[in-house]
């Protein structure tokens, strides 16, 4: 695995190559134009000797052989010469201004040639004049101030590098002391987090951005707080209601004992006392495990007809609830959704009406709105209704609408916390409106 000092120190090292790269080429390319440019110049001063030497030399000017005149013939006109050492042949008369006579030996008949790994450059024509005489002219260039420049440039970049290095050294070296400093007090801050003590004590810090670090660990640290103490408060509210159906099945066992064997009245009423818990536990188990399993639940989507389901749940809470008056006017509603949490969902809302309707009828109603392509599902008691703030709560789990009148009203208050995952899942719209002692109305919007 990567490290954070191996990374930066890597970076470091890409960055000085690539500016010694950028160094190299730059040189290279000045070098370049530095021999171009001092061969250009030659070519230059060639042409224009052999314009002079058709134009003005001739058989009888002999005499052009003496420097001053070739200064005064040539170089007033032409002042490129003044770097170039000509030579000049012209049958047995030669006139040359180079020292190094070697040099001139390795001249090539009209091209450019390097000499001594660039110390020179010799370039040789030979030229007539009108008369069609052959004058063979030979210039040497001196590279000397040129490659001193170019070296020069060299020192110079070099030197810069060199100064990047240590600058870019003792930077890099400075900035991961911060940054270790930085990701050792983040790693003490973790060490002393517990779920007894989430205090988050900032240390001072040299980045913004370990702040911004600091702060979404503390918001993190809030979230799982937050969510631990809901898991700890659904545990203990789930052992509660699970204990109260086994601390009634365990009195009728023991009054079964008792006095069961001798009467057959008190037998048959504990027997359907322990049946009424036993279903009772049933529902709240298959209810902690939907919640459970929420996240691993995969919807399916298909074509249901909606009135079908809503008649099939009223049926089946009949029998369960046989005083619940529901009006419920069928409509012939297609949807797609997922059945089985549809069942679940409206079992679960008419279940809450009908505890919480105070035996008044329930009024259900479905209608399609074409223009929005959306069903709507109501619900509508006329119960014991909630205040704006048990409205506000009525997600959570185990929580129960007016608790004075809880203890009356079967359930385990995990029905709407249910409705709300499913709402979720399905990503469905729904709408809650409660008045106390009027009612409440419940509005489910569905895509058709």
């Amino acid at each position: 695995m990567k490290t954070l000092s191996g990374t930066l120190r890597r970076s470091s090292i890409q960055t000085i190559c690539l500016f010694a790269a950028v160094l190299t080429i730059s040189l290279s390319i000045t070098g370049k134009y530095l021999i171009n440019s001092s061969k250009h110049t030659m070519r230059n001063a060639m042409a224009f000797l052999k314009y002079e030497i058709l134009e003005e030399v001739s058989s009888k000017s002999m005499e052009i052989f003496e420097g001053d005149l070739v200064n005064s013939l040539f170089r007033v006109e032409n002042p490129s010469l003044e770097d170039l050492k000509i030579t000049i042949k012209y049958k047995d008369h030669i006139y040359s201004e180079t020292q190094d006579k070697k040099i001139l030996n390795f001249a090539i008949e009209d091209k450019v040639t390097n000499i001594h790994m660039y110390d020179y450059l010799v370039l040789k024509n030979e030229l007539k004049n009108r008369d069609g005489e052959t004058f063979t002219v030979i210039l040497v260039k001196n590279l000397g101030d040129e490659k001193k420049f170019f070296f020069d440039m060299i020192y110079i970049f070099l030197a810069g590098l060199i100064v990047t290095v240590a600058i870019s050294s003792f930077a890099f070296n400075r900035l991961l002391k911060k940054v270790d400093k930085q990701l050792s007090l983040l790693e003490k801050l973790n060490s002393n987090i517990t779920l007894e003590n989430l205090e988050v004590i900032k240390p001072t810090n040299y980045f913004k951005e370990f702040d911004t670090i600091i702060d979404s660990y503390e918001e993190m640290l809030l979230r799982l707080d937050e969510q631990n103490k809901k898991q700890i408060e659904f545990v203990h509210n789930s052992s509660h209601e699970l204990k109260t159906p086994l601390f009634i099945i365990s009195g009728y066992i023991d009054m079964i004992k008792r006095w069961g064997k001798k009467d057959p009245e008190v037998f048959n009423e504990a027997l359907i006392s322990i049946e009424d818990e036993t279903k009772n536990m049933n529902l709240l188990i298959e209810k902690l495990l939907f919640i459970a399993k929420e996240s691993d639940i995969r919807s399916e989507r298909k074509e249901i007809e909606f009135s079908e389901i809503i008649l099939g749940c009223i049926s089946g809470l009949k029998h369960q609830y046989p005083k619940a008056d529901i009006i419920f006017n069928p409509e012939y509603t297609i949807i797609k959704s997922d059945e089985a949490l549809i069942k679940l969902l409206v079992k679960n809302l008419l279940e809450n009406a009908i505890k919480y309707g105070k035996d008044n009828p329930i009024v259900i109603s479905l209608s399609n709105n074409e223009e929005e392509n959306r069903a709507e599902l109501t619900i509508e008691d006329q119960g014991i209704g909630m205040t704006p703030e048990e409205l506000h709560h009525i997600y959570d789990r185990f929580f129960r609408a007016n608790k004075s009148r809880s203890k009356e009203i079967a359930g385990h208050g995990l029905g709407m916390s249910i409705v709300k995952r499913i709402v979720n899942i399905l990503k469905l719209d729904i709408r809650i409106s409660s008045t106390p002692n009027i009612g409440t109305t419940i509005k489910l919007l569905f895509d058709l």
